[in-house]
């Protein structure tokens, strides 16, 4: 079974975002599950369906019985194998769900990055209040995904954790993790004479997708417009360093690639001077 997906669309209705948006995506998948439970008080059932692709309407099931302090827990990490890793600069996605609303169930969730297995967390963690903020929710309410921005940690996997923290039984699905395939650029180091018009192409441009420019390469303010299509124009105030992300339907960004730019100015206009001169 290919487990590495490169097209896959879904669509849905997002309680947060006020279109429909429907997705084409350079999607790279989490290929191998661990799981972890407290013996006789919680369970994880039908583990492998987090990673069952290219069927990505499965999900695993973590469940919790009634406990005080958080000290019952179901786990399970999704790690990228045989699949290429992520880079310490990707955000990473993750997509869980609930038989009640999940805005309701957080307090008893927690979620981090690992790397090398189940037990190898990398900091920071989320849980409560911190993962309401990285939420996107989709109809209902009921399923929604987790948007984590990079830190600059290197990393391989992500942890979900249901426990008994808010003192409940819960029941929580994990259906998948992805990030998307940073933009690949025709050129990535430019020298570039002022109006010249020079073109930059995306070699494994998306339809669908949206590419932004900017300065810095996590957080920080963007560069011109959306670009829409697969080539775009170096323009004549762009100079130094730049990184390239690449947007799934806006909402799910990918790591940045880097790109250099030079710009020569246009050299000034020549000054003659013409004397009379009388033999």
């Amino acid at each position: 079974m290919n487990r590495l997906c490169f097209l896959q669309i879904f669509c849905g209705l997002l309680s947060l975002w006020p279109t429909v948006q429907v997705c084409l995506g350079q999607r790279i998948y989490a290929d191998t599950q661990k799981s972890d439970a407290t013996f006789l008080l919680a369970s994880v059932s039908n583990p492998a369906e987090a990673v069952d692709l290219p069927d990505t309407t499965n999900f695993s099931t973590l469940n919790v019985t009634l406990g005080a302090l958080g000290l019952i827990y179901a786990r399970q990490n999704l790690q990228f194998i045989d699949n290429p890793k992520p880079t310490r600069y990707s955000p990473i996605i993750a997509k869980i769900g609930s038989n009640s609303s999940l805005l309701t169930l957080l307090g008893g969730f927690a979620v981090q990055r690992t790397k090398g297995g189940i037990n190898s967390t990398v900091a920071p963690g989320y849980s409560g209040s911190e993962l309401l903020n990285l939420l996107n929710l989709f109809g209902s309410g009921q399923i929604g995904t987790l948007v984590f921005l990079p830190d600059g940690n290197d990393f391989d996997g992500i942890r979900f954790e249901v426990n008994s923290l808010l003192n409940l039984a819960l029941t929580a699905n994990y259906y998948y993790a992805f990030y998307i395939a940073m933009p690949i650029l025709s050129e990535s180091n430019l020298t570039v004479c002022e109006g010249a018009n020079r073109a930059v192409t995306i070699s494994n441009f998306q339809p669908g997708y949206t590419y932004q420019l900017y300065t810095t390469q996590l957080g920080g303010t963007q560069v011109g417009s959306d670009i829409t299509t697969n080539t775009f124009i170096i323009q004549d105030n762009w100079n130094g360093s730049y990184w390239l992300e690449a947007r799934e339907g806006n909402i799910y960004p990918s790591g940045r690639t880097p790109l250099t730019i030079t710009m020569l100015p246009r050299p000034g206009k020549p000054h003659l001077t013409i004397r009379n001169v009388i033999n």
